[in-house]
């Protein structure tokens, strides 16, 4: 199944109307506030999928719908406790040579990952409390959770519910811009309900160049240090 997500956040959706290349002219507009709720495809039901299952999901391809991305960062700490100063900045995509070009005109190779995937809550979940530890996944930011990764999520609905969405063009280790190029995505996902496995919190399988094959725990951040948004 091929999922297609629009840019993260409400305020830089721009691609809701229109894909533009470099909306805004691509310079730097002050942003009207901080990290904001993603946006999210979904849910999609999963046939034959119930409560106590595990739903297995494979990402077979993460490609980018759109010829531009953002980053928003916060000059200083302060700025960040207080959601003031900060700074959107649009940065051009080539999809086609598959690198950003940064206005200073060094070239980034890309490598799409979704931010965030998960299932529906359990019905006793409080929204009221989004940080605290959960077993439906959600907002992952790691990496090596692209292409060739497979999540193992547990199922508290019927139809377990599935989202994707919080696309990143490119995300790397640290914290010092706030957030990674956030971007529209399309993900290709094949789904298998596991009725062999019984997990209380997601786990992800994943393979890369510098890592071998894992299970992590999707809750944690993984890495030399926190995760970007």
């Amino acid at each position: 199944m091929t999922i297609e997500t629009l840019s993260a956040e409400p305020d830089e959706a721009f691609d809701l109307v229109s894909d533009l290349v470099e909306p805004l002219g691509g310079s730097d507009i002050p942003a009207s506030h901080g990290a904001a709720p993603r946006l999210l495809t979904g849910p999609i039901h999963i046939e034959d999928a119930e409560p106590g299952d595990v739903l297995e999901v494979r990402v077979l391809d993460v490609r980018l719908r759109s010829d531009w991305g953002w980053n928003m960062s916060a000059p200083t700490s302060a700025a960040r406790e207080t959601s003031l100063d900060f700074c959107c900045r649009h940065v051009p995509l080539d999809r086609t040579r598959n690198i950003a070009r940064l206005p200073w005109g060094r070239e980034l190779r890309l490598s799409p990952c979704f931010g965030n995937f998960g299932v529906a809550p359990p019905a006793n979940w409080d929204p009221r409390k989004p940080n605290e530890a959960n077993g439906f996944s959600g907002r992952i930011d790691n990496r090596d959770l692209g292409v060739g990764c497979t999540a193992y999520l547990p199922v508290f609905v019927a139809g377990a519910l599935f989202s994707a969405g919080h696309g990143h063009a490119l995300l790397d280790d640290g914290d010092t811009h706030l957030s990674a190029i956030e971007t529209a995505l399309a993900g290709t996902f094949e789904f298998h309900i596991r009725r062999n496995l019984h997990l209380a919190t997601p786990q992800v399988e994943t393979t890369s160049a510098s890592v071998s094959p894992s299970i992590v725990n999707a809750l944690t951040p993984q890495g030399r240090s926190r995760r970007t948004n």
